[in-house]
């Protein structure tokens, strides 16, 4: 997916993430962090995605598979040889919601 910018009914700029291509992949997971910042816990999850080489693909687009979404780190060329394409990506995950407490609890 890739950052479009279009005009909404206001006459502003809005970037959207629009499909740019579809290619087959295969998704590894490469390490979990676990840590705490300000007494929350976060998961940052990294992936190794391999792709057959696409020249155009961009650091700023956004690789989706079913509904997650990756961030690209770093798109490596591997052996330089054009062929297939080593993209490491970071897991987009969605901001946790405050939890629920019941009344009266």
């Amino acid at each position: 997916m890739r950052y479009h910018d279009t005009e909404n009914s206001l006459g502003n700029l809005v970037s959207k993430l629009i499909p740019y291509k579809t290619v087959y992949a295969e998704i590894k997971p490469v390490r979990g962090k676990e840590y705490q910042e300000y007494y929350k816990d976060t998961n940052s999850l990294e992936y190794k995605i391999t792709i057959r080489y696409l020249p155009d693909l961009l650091p700023t687009d956004v690789l989706k598979y079913k509904d997650n979404q990756f961030l690209i780190n770093s798109i490596i060329n591997v052996d330089e040889q054009g062929y297939i394409q080593e993209v490491m990506c970071t897991e987009k995950i969605q901001d946790r919601k405050a939890e629920v407490i019941p009344d009266g609890g």
